[in-house]
């Protein structure tokens, strides 16, 4: 389910985002047209991470080194390769404000704010963006929005009973769309900020954790028995998204915002639980496919990289903006998806997985 989410951030950005022009290619067009919802992969990791994370939590809940193993896990897992992409974006921003082009400097030197990523701070400050720092860093905002998720889960996990952490968990699901309501109508920057902040986001979170919840209490052996109504469920939402892709793609009301994150969320909560409670399902036997388990691998160095490769590829070839609309173009975006992909094998051969290795070392205490 990993690898899905990762193809469809990939297919919005190397495809949909692809400057094709409805005058130009008109079936190109159309077809890049398909994924521009892509962007709801992200609402498929959020799920998956509260559903994976949670579940971890919760399986170590009585653990005497709880919080230690926790965190030690997490910042092998997440820190370096993080760590070592911003040090790159403020490397490459500081060389061009030396040597680059007047108006260059300018752009990169206003947008330039490495310790705010560093700090993950990302999406609850206002960053200047350039051309530069949308391509090395725009999709940073998410991981901003999982670190302040693992400083309060475990908190929550730690000391709350199954009862009140349902509860709390609910009233996430049940709040979060009213906030991006609210936001939206009030701020003049309301679709960014309902889109990156993380209480705006936290009701996918939530939805994953009330999953990992679910399998671990009594609530499990109900859902095993109504599975039909976990399919049934799925096949309403389905078709709800696909709509969205042509007449949705994004929200543009304060009711679309509250509106469409909901609903995506609880699609990809359905698509997990299918999964789980019916082995033998569609859905279950694409989530083994070796191909998506293959991206799922090597997805989080593919995620932080990937659009920066395709902007420094068509910026080094064409010193332009990344295209799809000619051939040249497209051998360019080719060569930048072999490249991203490439790097992300070699990261997790040689630097991920040992780091993981590392971290799953320390156990948690009975």
């Amino acid at each position: 389910m990993r690898g899905a989410a990762i193809l469809l951030v990939f297919l919005l950005h190397y495809v949909a985002d692809g400057r094709t022009h409805a005058g130009d290619f008109g079936i190109l067009y159309r077809f890049t047209q398909v994924f521009r919802l892509g962007w709801s992969g992200v609402d498929l990791f959020f799920v998956l991470s509260g559903f994976l994370i949670g579940g971890i939590l919760l399986d170590a809940r009585s653990s005497s080194n709880y919080f230690q193993t926790f965190y030690t896990r997490r910042v092998l897992r997440i820190l370096p390769i993080y760590y070592v992409w911003i040090t790159l974006y403020a490397a490459a921003g500081y060389a061009i404000m030396k040597w680059g082009s007047p108006e260059n400097v300018m752009t990169v030197g206003n947008s330039l704010r490495p310790v705010i990523y560093f700090l993950f701070l990302q999406n609850t400050l206002k960053v200047p963006t350039s051309l530069y720092s949308h391509y090395m860093v725009s999709p940073m905002w998410s991981l901003a929005v999982e670190e302040q998720f693992y400083l309060v889960v475990p908190f929550l996990i730690r000391y709350l009973t199954v009862r009140r952490l349902t509860q709390v968990l609910l009233t996430c699901v049940l709040g979060a769309p009213v906030l991006r309501y609210v936001i939206f109508s009030l701020s003049q920057n309301g679709a960014n900020w309902t889109y990156v902040l993380t209480p705006c986001r936290a009701d996918a979170l939530a939805m994953g954790l009330l999953v990992a919840v679910s399998w671990r209490t009594p609530a499990k052996e109900w859902l095993r028995r109504h599975t039909f109504l976990l399919k049934v469920t799925f096949g309403i939402l389905l078709p709800g998204a696909l709509a969205m892709t042509k007449w949705m793609p994004g929200p543009r009301t304060p009711f679309e915002a509250a509106f469409q994150g909901t609903w995506l969320a609880l699609l990809c909560s359905s698509v997990l639980l299918v999964a789980l409670f019916d082995g033998r399902s569609l859905v279950a036997r694409a989530a083994r496919w070796r191909f998506l388990r293959e991206w799922g691998r090597v997805s989080y160095c593919f995620y932080v990289i990937h659009l920066g490769v395709l902007g420094v590829c068509h910026w080094t070839f064409f010193h332009s903006l990344p295209h799809i609309d000619d051939w040249p173009g497209l051998g360019v975006t080719v060569l930048a998806a072999v490249l991203a992909w490439t790097i992300a094998q070699l990261s997790w051969k040689y630097f991920e997985k040992p780091l993981i290795d590392r971290g799953h070392a320390k156990t948690y205490s009975s």
